[in-house]
């Protein structure tokens, strides 16, 4: 009796995760729109956004919720330029640059130790959820999609982790861009600061650069 009320208890979580309040669920058009992300086939990806799927809607992806938005950004590469010309598609198609409803901790790189530490709550579980747009970007950082993402409308506010990474990498471009946004140069989404970052970074360059925009060593 014990086992059958927790695997009915079981059943209805499940339920739950597969309809997460606030998620906004698609159907066909958007399957389709995701598998062409997926594959990487930037026109067929046009062609369907044209034809009125949405790349903010999650759909069922083997066993994962996912919105096409969230496997566009997951996925981009430099060195694969369809991957980033399908973030500009979506962008174009109303792709929202602040949320990206997908299944965190699932298909995506792995994240520092410090970073999960320091990540919200529900960051450290898998699940449906909706993630930063920029943060997803910045694990296979390409200057073009934070320009793109940038121009679309993302909200500053909520790139301060995104800038400590950009100095940490040692992304000149891609620090400018942030700051030019008008991230917080004084910001500290964890251990460091942009200015300590880029100083620990032994990065002569960007250490003068946020110290004119008015970084500070201790905020």
């Amino acid at each position: 009796m014990r086992a059958a009320t927790l695997a009915v208890a079981a059943g209805g979580a499940l339920a739950l995760a597969s309809c997460t309040p606030g998620a906004p669920y698609g159907g066909a058009p958007e399957k389709q729109l995701a598998a062409a992300t997926i594959a990487g086939d930037a026109s067929k990806v046009a062609q369907l956004m044209a034809s009125g799927a949405n790349p903010n809607k999650v759909v069922r992806v083997e066993s994962d919720d996912e919105s096409p938005w969230y496997l566009a950004l997951s996925r981009i590469r430099e060195r694969r330029p369809e991957t980033v010309e399908i973030v500009r598609l979506m962008l174009k198609a109303g792709a929202n640059p602040n949320e990206a409803w997908g299944t965190s901790g699932i298909g995506r790189p792995r994240v520092s130790a410090w970073r999960q530490f320091f990540s919200p709550g529900p960051g450290r579980r898998a699940g449906l959820r909706t993630e930063n747009p920029m943060r997803l970007a910045m694990f296979h950082p390409v200057a073009d999609v934070v320009r793109a993402l940038v121009a679309s409308g993302f909200d500053p506010r909520t790139g301060d982790s995104a800038l400590v990474d950009a100095v940490e990498g040692g992304h000149a471009e891609i620090t400018r861009i942030l700051v030019e946004a008008g991230v917080n140069v004084n910001c500290r989404p964890g251990p460091n600061t942009p200015l300590v970052a880029a100083i620990e970074a032994r990065n002569v360059a960007l250490m003068t650069y946020l110290e004119e925009h008015g970084a500070r060593e201790k905020p």
